[in-house]
């Protein structure tokens, strides 16, 4: 192996580089890029993969570095923000995205992803849903407090028009939609909700049983 081609596969594969950048780094064409991976048969990245290394890489996007050492306060935590996620998340697409109107279950899963998943401050981002009768900056203000998380990284908010009544009784603060943009993540608590659920189907599969006399 020659070293223009050890040099492509170890800024693919170690540092994550894409094509494109390797091509640049090295002032090479990106198809010899491409021809060096194919020849020595290394694995290409999922286009998830791929946008999410080009983040990290090229944008200086951090990664989640999940906590390993958790104390039995944090376990807790993991089983509780799981268990909330498995009932009110996102599942599909790309995201981490978990939308309620209760600070209390918010502030819950905020927690569970600084203190458990370990996810980066500056990617967590919050879309607001009011109703046309709220005051939208008074209701930032109080969601950015409650969740220490600058306005600064909230999206544009989302009014609920041609709805008829106040729904402040319901839903006094709007309801919040917490984001964090990264497949990976979502992924590995989609494995943690798998585990539980393991466990409750073997819970529910004992039940019933009639005792061995």
């Amino acid at each position: 192996m020659g070293e223009e081609e050890k040099k492509v596969i170890d800024l693919y594969t170690v540092l994550k580089l894409s094509e494109q950048q390797i091509a640049e780094r090295l002032g090479i064409n990106p198809s010899r890029v491409r021809w060096v991976l194919k020849k020595h048969k290394v694995q290409k990245r999922t286009i998830s993969e791929a946008v999410r290394q080009l983040y990290i890489t090229k944008f200086g996007k951090k990664e989640f570095i999940l906590n390993k050492k958790l104390t039995s306060e944090q376990e807790r935590l993991k089983l509780a923000g799981t268990m909330l996620y498995w009932g009110e998340g996102t599942k599909k697409g790309f995201n981490v995205a978990l939308a309620n109107s209760d600070p209390l279950m918010v502030i819950l899963f905020v927690r569970f992803l600084r203190e458990v998943c370990g996810v980066d401050e500056n990617r967590l981002h919050v879309t607001l849903h009011h109703y046309p009768d709220q005051n939208e900056p008074t209701l930032k203000k109080f969601w950015s407090k409650t969740l220490a998380i600058p306005v600064k990284q909230f999206y544009k908010s989302y009014e609920h028009l041609n709805t008829k009544g106040s729904y402040k009784k319901k839903s006094q603060y709007g309801t919040v939609s917490v984001l964090y943009s990264d497949m990976a993540l979502l992924r590995v608590i989609i494995k943690w909700i798998s585990e539980y659920s393991t466990l409750s189907q073997s819970q529910r599969s004992s039940v019933g049983r009639a005792p061995h006399l």
